[in-house]
C-alpha cells in the first residue's frame, strides 16, 4: 500500500497559522469530523493520518496521510515530519482533545527552544501526567528521525542529540486512556532505535504487578543514561521511590524524595510517598505535613513524566483524618468544612459526625449546630422515631448540654414533645432545659402535669 500525504484542497490562513497540527489515527472510529473541523478552523493546517482513503465527509482543505496498517505511531509520525513542508509540526491522536488556551505563541519557540506537551488522563479519581515531546521543528531533520521506538514515540535521542531546549510551560492535552496503555514491550524491543521511555512504561507496569525489584531495576537502568529528558529523570527517580517505600526500605524512599523536590518542586508524587511512608510508620505529624504540601500544590501543573494527583475530595478526607490522628482537631474541622463545601449535599453522614463531634469538643457552636442540623434537621420532628436514631438524637443534645448550649438543645426537645406529647422522656428533659434556661414557670406547669 501506498503512503503520503494527500492534499484535498488548499487552506486558509488560521489562529496559528505557524502550526500544523496532525491528527492521527490508530483506528478509523476515532474520526470525529466536529473536531477535525474544528482543529482545521485553529491551526494553519491540518494533516489527518489513517489506515486506507480519506473519508469523504473530511473538510476542504484537511490533508489525509495514508499509511500502512503496519507501521508503528514513531514511524508514521516521522514519515509525516519528513514529507511536511513547513516548520513546526504539532502531533495528537485518536481522541485527544488540546487546551487552546495553553498553546504557545511562536516567538516562545524561537532559538532552539521546543514546548512538551502535557498529556493528562483521570482514572477512578486519580489524575495520570505524561509528558511528551509533540510540537516539533522540522524544518532541519533532513533523513534523521525525530522519534525513536514503534507505538512509543520517544524525541529523547534527537532533542538530547541537537542540544534543544525545553521550555518551562507545557501544551495541555487531555485524553481518556494513558498514552502507553497498550505498548508491546516485546514489539519496543525489537526496534533498531528503542524507546528511551520503555524502561518507565515497564518499571511502572511491575510496580502495578507488585513486582517491586523488578521495577527498581528499570527504573535504575534509565538513570544510568546520561542523555535523559527532565520529566522522565524525574519519573524515574520517584518510581524508584515507591518501589523502596513499599519494601519498607523507608529511610531510602524518604532521601529520595527530598533530592527529587530538591530539582523540582512542582511535583505530586514524591510529596504522596512521603505520606505514605510517614503513615505506615505512624508519624501522624509529618504524614500531614507531607499531604499539605501536596495539596498546596493541587491546582499547578507537575513537572514530572508518570506523575498522578488523588482528587480533591479524597484528599481533604485524608488531610481531615490524619489531623485527627495527629491531634490537630481544629485543623481536621477546617478541612471536613472545605469537604463540606466541595461536597455540597452529597457530604456522607459517618464525615457529618466526626465533623459534629470535633466541633462540639472545640466549642464551637455555630458549627456544631449546622452540623447537626445537616444530619437531623430534615428528621425533626418524625411521629415515628426510629430507636436508633432517637438515640443519636439524644447523645449529641447531652453533649450540647456539657457545653451549656441549653437554648437550642430546649428547641429541639420542645419539638420532639410536641410530636410525641405521650413521651414522658421528651418532657423531662425539656423541663430539664427550660429550669436551665431560666424558663422556670413553664418549667412548673410541666412538672405539675406529670405530677
Amino acid at each position: 500500500m501506498e503512503s503520503g500525504l494527500e492534499p484535498v484542497s488548499h487552506g486558509v490562513q488560521r489562529n496559528a497559522g505557524w502550526i500544523t497540527a496532525v491528527l492521527f489515527l490508530s483506528d478509523r472510529s476515532h474520526y470525529d469530523q466536529k473536531k477535525v473541523t474544528q482543529w482545521d478552523d485553529y491551526f494553519g493546517s491540518l494533516i489527518v493520518a489513517g489506515v486506507g482513503e480519506a473519508p469523504q465527509s473530511l473538510p476542504e482543505g484537511v490533508y489525509w496521510y495514508k499509511y500502512d496498517k503496519e507501521m508503528g505511531k514513531a514511524q508514521v509520525w516521522n514519515a509525516v515530519a519528513r514529507e511536511y513542508n513547513g516548520r513546526w509540526m504539532l502531533f495528537a491522536e485518536n481522541d485527544e482533545q488540546i487546551h487552546f488556551s495553553d498553546m504557545p505563541n511562536q516567538q516562545a519557540v524561537e532559538n532552539n527552544q521546543w514546548v512538551p506537551a502535557l498529556i493528562s488522563t483521570e482514572k477512578e479519581g486519580t489524575q495520570l501526567q505524561h509528558y511528551q515531546m509533540r510540537l516539533i521543528d522540522t524544518s532541519d531533520i533532513e533523513a534523521q528521525n525525530v522519534y525513536s521506538g514503534f507505538d512509543l514515540p520517544d524525541a529523547t535521542d534527537y532533542v538530547r542529540g541537537n542540544d534543544i531546549i525545553l521550555t518551562d510551560k507545557p501544551i495541555i492535552i487531555e485524553r481518556k486512556a494513558p498514552p502507553h496503555l497498550k505498548v508491546e514491550v516485546e514489539t519496543e524491543l525489537s526496534q533498531p532505535f528503542q524507546a528511551s521511555r520503555l524502561y518507565l512504561v515497564q518499571g511502572k507496569r511491575d510496580l502495578k504487578n507488585n513486582k517491586y525489584v523488578r521495577a527498581a531495576a528499570q527504573f535504575r537502568q534509565l538513570l544510568k543514561k546520561e542523555k535523559l529528558l527532565p520529566f522522565d529523570r524525574l519519573a524515574a527517580v520517584n518510581g524508584l521511590a515507591s518501589c523502596l517505600a513499599e519494601q519498607h526500605k523507608w529511610e531510602k524512599a524518604l532521601s529520595l524524595t527530598k533530592q527529587s523536590l530538591e530539582a523540582e518542586s512542582l511535583q505530586c508524587l514524591p510529596y504522596l510517598i512521603q505520606f505514605r511512608v510517614h503513615e505506615l510508620r505512624k508519624e501522624w505529624h509529618d504524614a500531614l505535613n507531607a499531604l499539605q504540601r501536596y495539596y498546596d500544590r493541587f491546582s499547578l501543573f507537575s513537572r514530572a513524566n508518570f506523575d498522578r494527583k488523588i482528587d480533591e475530595e479524597k484528599t481533604l478526607v485524608n488531610l481531615a483524618n490524619v489531623a485527627l490522628k495527629a491531634g490537630q482537631r481544629s485543623k481536621a474541622t477546617d478541612y471536613f468544612e472545605k469537604l463540606f463545601m466541595f461536597k455540597r449535599d452529597n457530604a456522607d453522614r459517618e464525615m457529618l459526625e466526626k465533623a459534629l463531634l470535633l466541633s462540639i469538643e472545640l466549642g464551637d457552636y455555630e458549627r456544631s449546630v449546622y452540623l447537626f442540623e445537616r444530619m437531623f434537621g430534615d428528621q425533626l420532628p418524625l411521629h415515628d422515631m426510629q430507636e436508633q436514631l432517637r438515640e443519636e438524637i439524644d447523645e449529641v443534645m447531652t453533649m450540647f448540654m456539657k457545653r451549656d448550649w441549653y437554648d437550642y438543645v430546649s428547641t429541639v426537645y420542645r419539638k420532639l414533645y410536641n410530636a410525641h406529647p405521650e413521651d414522658q422522656e421528651y418532657k423531662r428533659k425539656l423541663i430539664v432545659t427550660l429550669t436551665k434556661t431560666n424558663r422556670l414557670d413553664q418549667a412548673k406547669k410541666m412538672v405539675a402535669n406529670i405530677i
